[in-house]
């Protein structure tokens, strides 16, 4: 695309790929609302306080209605949330303090509402924990759905009407959000706050919507009724964009539209290069429901199942029935396709209020207490995943993948409650998977150095290459002050890469790519010329992916190896691999 003028130019992160042009419908509830405090008599506290009750039911019966959509497009288990922000609605120690508010200070409602919430907000806002963080956004976003319906008499979807691609501004986005606005003709989101690792940013890309996120003054630069272009393939929104940019852009998309049909149309070929090496290409999925996309677009298998949306969503810990009948609809979905279900992986500040557990500020929560280390640290919460993945394993070719293993000892450790879970569903006489396969992440250098250590003990291994990059080069991804230092094509990441594909292959056990570079078309002439065995990516990625294996040619991709691992810089070896074409 050509160059164009900065002027109304927003850049953001990347949380959910794809290009729209549309109107912006610009949420500015979450900014603080005027409420004007108005003095009231005593003998008008109880009509005050029934104000407050009918304007509760009217959210109440908004949230009802999205928790259904919830229930329908996701299943009961993820309208925990819902019930989460239900609970916060209903909750009767706020309607006595509100109570007590009016009573000493004589005033409206509405005023007495903002201030008792508001409290809880701020206290809230004093906690590092992520988890609390999170908790905010949901009080903040009831305290606005019940100001609003005290104040206008109506709720967010009646105020919400649209007849045309609507791009939604806000300054974050709850779950909620995203189910209640991505069939009411919503094309795309943008939010000044949130990560694209956000459970928000995993949902809008599981429904397939274009969002960006992190973009600063959105709200300030955005307003209701201006056309935009939201470029989340680039991470730009351009505001008011001549009609020269909307022509060009609607071309691109166009072009696009087409390439996705002619992926669909081609769903069933094989990812196999000119020169016939084939690459198993599967999908990454957080949701059962993205099972569907996977089988449209032609994907041989899942090659990432991220199994801690469930976690995220609900306000308990998962039971296994609930975990169990989840992996089972996928396994069952795949038709007996590979489906390769990581045990969880988060951090300790998102779990902690499941099992109760106080999990105290970490300065660097990347590094510190997540994924296996929970696990081995919880092994009842690893025992009741394990059981479910198991179970789930006789209804199709289920297999086991453990992230973060840093040392050996973890690895043994695991397998160790995998063999106990085996021996207790074998007394219980439950059926599963006796070969069930296992594999771990290599998302960290200990792991590279140390891959002889590991590979004899697993019969895969799966290249994160997102966290091999952060942890390799000492660099927080999610950082915009050291953007410029994250990059895949690091002489050290590709060197990294290769190690543990030589090791694997030298033990005669496959070496898969599960991370964003799997999916970038500059990276696939590498992995073309290691002989990865297998690439996972997006599900609407698989038929891009596909067609640019089909264009390249292995050997020739092997001699630009050679070539790059000479390279001693990053910038050479982008340039490079920018002008290869179709990896010939």
């Amino acid at each position: 695309m050509a160059k164009h003028e900065e002027i109304n130019r927003i850049s953001g992160f990347n949380a959910s790929k794809g290009i729209v042009i549309g109107t912006a419908y610009v949420r500015k509830l979450n900014q603080e609302t005027v409420v004007t405090r108005t003095l009231i008599s005593t003998d008008k506290i109880e009509e005050e306080m029934a104000k407050l009750k009918k304007a509760q039911d009217m959210v109440a019966e908004e949230l009802a209605l999205v928790r259904e959509k919830i229930e329908i497009n996701l299943g009961i288990s993820y309208s925990d949330i819902i019930s989460a922000q239900l609970a916060i609605l209903k909750d009767q120690e706020v309607f006595r303090e509100v109570r007590a508010y009016i009573e000493e200070h004589h005033v409206n409602v509405a005023f007495a509402y903002r201030v008792v919430v508001n409290q809880y907000v701020e206290l809230l806002e004093e906690h590092d924990s992520e988890y609390f963080k999170e908790r905010v956004s949901d009080i903040r976003d009831i305290k606005q759905r019940v100001l609003l319906a005290l104040i206008s008499k109506q709720t967010i979807l009646s105020t919400f009407t649209i007849d045309k691609p609507t791009i939604f501004v806000s300054r974050d986005l709850n779950p909620s959000d995203i189910m209640m606005l991505v069939s009411e003709n919503v094309v795309g989101f943008i939010t000044e706050f949130g990560g694209k690792t956000s459970h928000v940013a995993i949902l809008a890309r599981a429904m397939k919507v274009p969002m960006i996120t992190g973009a600063k003054e959105a709200l300030q630069n955005i307003e209701s009724g201006q056309t935009c272009i939201l470029d989340a393939d680039h991470g730009k929104i351009f505001v008011q964009p001549s009609q020269e940019l909307l022509d060009e852009y609607a071309r691109e998309i166009d072009k696009l539209n087409k390439c996705e049909k002619a992926f669909l149309a081609d769903h069933d070929k094989k990812a196999i290069t000119k020169d016939g090496y084939t690459f198993e290409l599967g999908a990454n999925i957080s949701l059962p429901f993205e099972v569907a996309d996977v089988i449209k677009y032609g994907g041989g298998g899942i090659g990432l199942y991220r199994t801690e949306y469930l976690y995220l969503m609900k306000q308990h810990l998962p039971e296994e029935e609930e975990l169990f009948n989840e992996y089972r609809q996928v396994t069952e979905g795949m038709q007996n396709k590979e489906v390769v279900i990581r045990t969880f992986d988060l951090g300790g500040d998102k779990m902690s209020d499941l099992w109760e557990q106080d999990i105290r500020f970490e300065s660097n929560p990347f590094m510190g207490y997540r994924a296996i280390r929970i696990c081995l640290d919880q092994p009842a919460i690893f025992i009741t995943q394990l059981r479910a993945i198991l179970r789930s394993s006789a209804f199709g070719k289920a297999s086991i993948l453990l992230p973060m293993i840093t040392h050996v000892e973890q690895l043994t450790e695991s397998m160790a409650y995998i063999d106990e879970v085996k021996r207790t569903l074998d007394k219980e006489k439950i059926p599963y998977d006796k070969s069930i396969k296992l594999g771990m992440m290599i998302e960290t250098p200990s792991a590279v150095m140390n891959i002889e250590s590991f590979i004899d003990k697993i019969d895969f291994i799966s290249i994160g290459t997102n966290d091999l990059t952060q942890y390799a080069l000492a660099v927080d991804r999610g950082n915009e002050r050291v953007t410029n230092v994250y990059n895949h094509y690091d002489p050290a990441i590709i060197k990294m890469i290769l190690k543990v594909v030589n090791a694997a292959h030298l033990e005669g056990i496959p070496a898969y790519v599960c991370g964003e570079m799997a999916s970038e078309y500059r990276a696939l002439v590498l992995f073309a010329a290691m002989k990865v065995d297998g690439l996972s990516v997006a599900p609407s990625y698989i038929g891009a992916v596909r067609d640019h294996i089909n264009k390249c040619d292995q050997k020739n991709a092997e001699q630009h190896l050679k070539k790059i691992l000479r390279m001693s810089t990053r910038k050479e070896i982008v340039n490079y691999l920018d002008n290869l074409i179709d990896c010939s």
